[in-house]
């Protein structure tokens, strides 16, 4: 399917952990369709609790001055892997809402 191979092409460009907390953003864009589509309302703490998720995972997008050794093969690049994570959020997002309309 095609979130299976943007899962695939975002592992292939970020560091587990950086996949991990990027992928849980699928919250966030979930309950974006859920108002959008469904016009669910959320309460303040919640909302303020999606804001916290997001300041958490832009936290893990900034960059390090750590030293990587290189690895053997293809040079990962994390814009991509980004993208393909976002991506993959939002058609699970997309998707959960839609069925359960």
């Amino acid at each position: 399917t095609i979130q299976n191979n943007l899962l695939y092409v975002a592992l292939s460009n970020l560091d587990a952990a950086t996949y991990q907390v990027t992928y849980q953003l699928k919250i966030l864009t979930t309950t974006l369709f859920s108002v959008a589509l469904l016009g669910k309302t959320l309460e303040k703490m919640q909302w303020v609790a999606l804001l916290l998720l997001f300041c958490g995972v832009a936290l893990v997008q900034m960059p390090t001055n750590q030293r990587e050794e290189p690895k053997e093969g293809p040079s990962p690049l994390p814009f991509i892997g980004l993208i393909a994570v976002l991506t993959a959020c939002c058609t699970s997002g997309f998707a959960g809402v839609y069925f359960e309309k």
